[in-house]
Parts: C-alpha cells; sequence; structure tokens
C-alpha cells in the first residue's frame, strides 16, 4: 500500500517496531486510534491521537494549533508559536515530542 506523506500527521510517516503487529508495522499508530489495537498505547490516556495544522506565520514566528482527540472529537487544544529555532512557550509530554517532530518535517518541506 502506498502511504501519503502529505496527510500524515506529523507531516512524515514513521516506521518502528510494535511488538502486538510486528516489525515494520509500526505505521498503525501513524494516524492514531491504535487504543485496544496497540499493546504499546497508553492505558489512561484522555486522547486517541494528536493534531497539528500551521495556522499563521508572521514576524518570523511559525503559528501551529495542536488538537488532542478521542473517539474523532477533540478534548483539548491549544496554540504554539515556533520562533528562531524554539518554541515560545513548550507543552508537555507527548505533545512536546510531536510537536517538535512536526515543525522539523513542516519546515524541510
Amino acid at each position: 500500500m502506498e502511504w501519503s506523506t502529505g496527510r500524515a500527521p506529523l507531516g512524515a510517516m514513521f516506521e518502528g517496531q510494535c511488538e502486538q503487529n510486528g516489525p515494520g508495522e509500526g505505521r498503525l499508530c501513524n494516524f492514531g486510534y491504535a487504543r485496544g489495537v496497540c499493546g504499546h498505547f497508553p492505558e489512561g490516556s484522555i486522547a486517541d491521537a494528536i493534531r497539528f495544522s500551521v495556522v499563521g506565520k508572521k514576524r518570523g514566528a511559525v503559528q501551529i494549533v495542536w488538537v488532542l482527540e478521542r473517539d474523532h472529537a477533540p478534548v483539548e487544544h491549544g496554540l504554539l508559536e515556533y520562533r528562531g529555532g524554539e518554541f515560545v512557550e513548550m507543552p508537555q509530554g507527548v505533545i512536546a515530542v510531536q510537536a517538535r517532530i512536526f515543525i522539523e518535517n513542516y519546515l524541510s518541506r
């Protein structure tokens, strides 16, 4: 199957090893919604997926909105600003890690 990187939530596809699905099947988690399917999915997570979008660029800054989704509905959201190679205010946890990957992929296009 051909995977489109343009619609991938982090701007690119990532492969890894998934204990439940075997080597190369890490693509399962690229689009979120792996709850109950992937053994690595965090049990107490409030969200099934994180979505990022660039919503603006001004004065050398890139503005990014992030949305946590559960059952395909938003449960939490926020706005990030990336300027001078850093986020102005960085969120915590997995949002921080994925936001960094998202902006790196966005800027490399």
